[in-house]
């Protein structure tokens, strides 16, 4: 786990590291966010009667954010990890793990607001066991995304950003075939809100 942590925090660090080069000369008006977020809800739902015929997780995300700025017009490409948590009476904390590239589009309004939505791909990279052995199955599940922000200037070329997401899942795999020894649950849909804090700053460009 502690590994593949570091994995996602070096690779916002490249990130970082590219825009930020030793030839850089100039301040362009892309604009690079780095973020942790909390997770309230991320509910699956199965169509039979699985307990209360849904799981419920909670946990965080770490970000990192890449936009092109046309004008206003943002388009987004980045990378997110996520760490869930399920509590079940009788049952360990069943923790999931994902990785999330991701790409959007933003319009960012005059007072610092912007709005948008994008697409993700959710791949389970860790999942753990229920005591009868039942597990999520670690493949790629095509996640919509609705956003909301607030961008606000803090210093030259430095933001504050606050932002919320809701996600929808479109092809419903990861949870498909989630079984016992007795009974398989076919799932029915999936959904999460998350709540994002970070920094932005403006990319630099170079003349070389």
């Amino acid at each position: 786990m502690k590994l593949k942590i570091m994995s996602v925090l070096a690779a916002f660090a490249m990130v970082a590291a590219f825009s930020l080069n030793a030839d850089a000369q100039y301040m362009t008006q892309d604009v690079i966010f780095v973020k942790a977020g909390y997770i309230p809800v991320y509910t699956v739902t199965f169509d039979e009667d699985f307990e209360d015929d849904e799981l419920e997780f909670r946990g965080f995300a770490l970000q990192g954010e890449y936009n092109l700025n046309f004008d206003g017009f943002w388009l987004g490409f980045g990378l997110e990890y996520q760490y869930t948590k399920l509590d079940v009476e009788g049952e360990k904390n069943l923790a999931n793990q994902f990785i999330l590239p991701m790409a959007s589009i933003k319009i960012a309004a005059v007072g610092g607001l912007y709005v948008g939505g994008g697409v993700s791909a959710k791949y389970l990279i860790a999942t753990e066991k229920w005591s009868d052995g039942s597990e999520a199955k670690k493949k790629v599940d095509l996640w919509a995304n609705g956003i909301l922000g607030y961008h606000m200037p803090i210093g030259e070329g430095l933001f504050l950003d606050l932002e919320g997401r809701f996600g929808w899942n479109l092809t419903n795999k990861q949870f498909s075939e989630y079984e016992n020894v007795s009974e398989t649950y076919k799932m029915k849909n999936a959904y999460d809100i998350a709540f994002y804090a970070g920094i932005g700053f403006r990319a630099l460009g170079s003349n070389y």
